[in-house]
């Protein structure tokens, strides 16, 4: 776990729910749960299973767009409801990966931010600094039914760390928000793996859109602060927004990122390179990021965001 990342101590015994959804996902075999596995058992006798997974689940295979388009967003409400993640979510993680792997698939990018929604605690709070880039929280979590959401966020986790490979893959997808939404997965993986910081270089150098640059840059920024290498991140993240010479999505991404590593004042160097940044395109490539996708959805989101990050 990170530094600050949340860890129950004697005070916290009472309040513990006496089912550990991570001990149930170490001993489910790897690949797809389906839905008729004995999970779904395990989690109705524990009280954790929304009547509604398995018939999303098996949305996912319909061939209609419409279908698995209806199929992600009932997922998306019964396991990630109001940003928190449920003890069943874990276990769609495996299918949801290979739906977006799969090229004929439909709604391929609304998969993986469903994913990468799954293995953070708190999506859809964490909007503000320094929380955006937190996986876990420094407090304990429970979601609505009183299940502690930080255990169901690190059983996701480990099931992204089982596909890896996929998503790696996914990486060098044809469709840029794939792309982009892959790297948002990856960097959520347990057990954390300090060898991806250097495949999402690479991935940096060679890509040519401009808010998947920016998505990187912020995901490598992540990553080294899930490495616990928090002064390696923000010297990553400076060293983008104080080159001039580099384009205004990689600056943008290091500015971001800088500022949802630290609470820090901003020094005057940044305050700088704010006050020269073009808003119209600021906004253009923020209502990309994934992190804070629900924010296109409120009056003037983006903008208000943006003004209370700079403060």
């Amino acid at each position: 776990m990170a530094q600050g990342d949340w860890v129950p101590d004697e005070l916290d015994l009472p309040w513990l729910t006496q089912f550990d959804v991570r001990t149930l996902v170490a001993g489910v075999p790897a690949g797809p749960v389906g839905a008729d596995d004995p999970v779904w058992e395990t989690l109705h006798d524990n009280g954790l299973l929304p009547s509604r997974v398995r018939d999303a689940i098996e949305g996912l295979r319909g061939s209609s767009p419409a279908t698995m388009a209806e199929a992600l967003v009932d997922l998306g409400w019964t396991v990630c409801s109001d940003g928190n993640t449920s003890a069943s979510g874990a276990f769609v993680v495996p299918m949801l990966i290979r739906a977006a792997a799969d090229t004929s698939a439909q709604s391929r990018a609304d998969a993986l931010q469903l994913i990468g929604d799954l293995a953070r605690v708190f999506t859809l709070n964490m909007e503000m600094r320094p929380s955006m880039l937190w996986v876990m929280q420094p407090m304990p979590v429970y979601d609505s039914s009183g299940y502690l959401e930080n255990w169901a966020v690190e059983a996701a986790r480990m099931m992204v760390g089982r596909d890896t490979d996929l998503l790696v893959e996914l990486l060098d997808d044809d469709d840029p928000d794939v792309r982009g939404r892959a790297a948002y997965v990856l960097v959520t993986a347990l057990p954390v793996d300090g060898d991806l910081v250097e495949i999402l270089r690479l991935r940096l150098a060679a890509e040519t859109v401009a808010s998947v640059r920016m998505i990187l840059v912020i995901c490598i920024a992540q990553h080294l602060r899930e490495l616990d290498q928090v002064p390696e991140a923000l010297a990553w993240s400076r060293a983008n927004w104080s080159d001039r010479a580099s384009p205004l999505e990689i600056r943008l991404g290091g500015v971001i990122a800088w500022l949802n590593l630290t609470d820090e004042a901003v020094p005057p160097e940044l305050r700088k390179v704010l006050s020269e940044l073009p808003m119209p395109a600021v906004r253009e490539l923020s209502e990309q990021l994934p992190w804070i996708w629900w924010l296109n959805y409120q009056t003037d989101g983006i903008a208000n965001w943006w003004q209370r990050l700079i403060q």
